[in-house]
């Protein structure tokens, strides 16, 4: 299917961000198996309310689709209901935004039950929110009945509306189970220490995982490879607690928050990890503004303190090294590796050791309780040991989440 994409900016300052957004909106397109035949840039100070662009750019549109049989018309910004359906009556073509391109790209990326119907969720959400756009309902809504009455295409949307909404209902449910699983699952590993994988989509997260947990999760150079978080083991000498990792779905500029929220549980793994690992694609041109993105997301999800390792890979894909220190230089807990080389790795385990073991603290005790003295000897670093008459003395370090097991009232200092 061939398309054109159109981004729109308000000066000719920011030309190059439209410019930017178009290649990011290409790649969009092409994951969703899209050709792309051309890509235009409208300079527009303020949003037409009707078309978005300019009527001279649609009439543009209009005619390149007729002349090269062009199957859809992708905007990198959201439209408004009104917009869309006024676009595709002018254009005769299907008109997509951004939102529903990436609904549309996680659809046939989900592979579990839970990612299915967390876009599911999306999906009808997004048709509920524009079902008075959709040319059908708008054709039938005008058949308007006496006043004081509903006529039959308000009763038709009307009935959509409601079946919508009964199907984001029962998938409600089932995802609630789902969570309610994942919970069990999670108390289940409760006295592991948790790592997550942040980035903006498509840096080598998954690829970086396999390297550090010799596994075999899904790999694929295109943008939103990974939706469903995968965790795996990571064995760590000196770390005397299981540590998992988990992979998740690939963060993106203007990501639609109906789909953070549908991934809300699936994104938990990001709340309740212990180290973030933020893996950014160096070589990348818009790297700082990727960096920006994740940073921005990981600020609204409350996570901004979080103990984090910057980790930038595809380093062996930068000729200017120079690069490389001014970045080392503005993020000191950085480390800088080629996943794809399998450059850095041994030098990233240790940083995810030395920042891990920042978060231990000291701890010394007197008890008679053998169940603690035998929790303690797997939760903690035991530095110093003795028994003497029935009592136990313990000094060590311990992760500072499990503290509470050596400062409850049965123990004596």
């Amino acid at each position: 299917m061939k398309a054109i994409l159109i981004s729109t900016v308000k000066s000719s300052k920011e030309r190059w961000k439209g410019l930017d957004r178009l290649e990011e909106l290409a790649e969009l397109a092409m994951s969703s198996e899209f050709e792309v035949f051309e890509k235009l840039l409208q300079i527009k100070e303020r949003p037409d309310p009707a078309y978005l662009i300019g009527k001279g750019k649609v009439k543009e549109i209009s005619e390149l689709c007729k002349k090269y049989n062009i199957d859809a018309v992708i905007f990198d910004s959201e439209l408004s209901p009104i917009q869309k359906r006024n676009l595709e009556k002018a254009i005769n073509k299907k008109v997509i935004d951004r939102t529903e391109l990436i609904i549309e790209i996680f659809r046939r990326r989900a592979r579990t039950s839970e990612a299915k119907i967390q876009v599911e969720i999306a999906y009808w959400e997004y048709q509920l929110t524009h079902l008075v756009g959709l040319g059908k309902e708008i054709s039938l809504s005008r058949l308007a009945g006496m006043p004081g009455t509903r006529g039959p295409g308000e009763q038709l949307l009307e009935n959509e509306r409601r079946r919508i909404k009964e199907r984001i209902r029962h998938l409600n449910k089932k995802l609630k189970d789902i969570e309610r699983t994942k919970e069990i699952q999670k108390e289940s590993r409760r006295d592991f220490i948790k790592i997550s994988l942040v980035g903006y989509t498509n840096v080598g997260k998954s690829t970086l995982m396999n390297l550090l947990t010799h596994s075999n999760v899904y790999v694929d150079d295109k943008l939103f490879a990974t939706l469903d978080a995968t965790t795996r083991e990571l064995k760590i000498d000196g770390i005397p607690y299981k540590v998992v990792i988990s992979d998740t779905v690939g963060f993106i500029r203007d990501l639609p928050p109906n789909l953070i929220a549908s991934f809300k549980a699936t994104l938990s793994v990001i709340e309740d990890a212990d180290l973030i690992l933020h893996v950014i694609d160096i070589s990348h041109p818009n790297v700082n503004e990727h960096i920006r993105v994740v940073e921005k997301i990981l600020l609204e999800m409350g996570l901004s303190e979080r103990s984090k390792i910057m980790v930038f890979n595809k380093i062996d894909l930068i000729l200017d090294k120079n690069q490389i220190l001014r970045f080392r230089e503005k993020y000191t807990d950085s480390v800088f590796i080629s996943a794809k080389l399998k450059i850095g790795i041994e030098k990233l385990i240790e940083k995810i050791k030395e920042v891990l073991l920042r978060q231990f603290v000291e701890f010394e005790i007197i008890t008679e309780n053998y169940n603690l003295y035998s929790k303690l000897k797997k939760l903690a670093l035991i530095q110093e040991e003795e028994i003497e008459n029935g009592k136990i003395k313990l000094k060590g370090i311990i992760h500072r989440r499990f503290y509470s097991y050596v400062d409850s009232s049965n123990i004596r200092y």
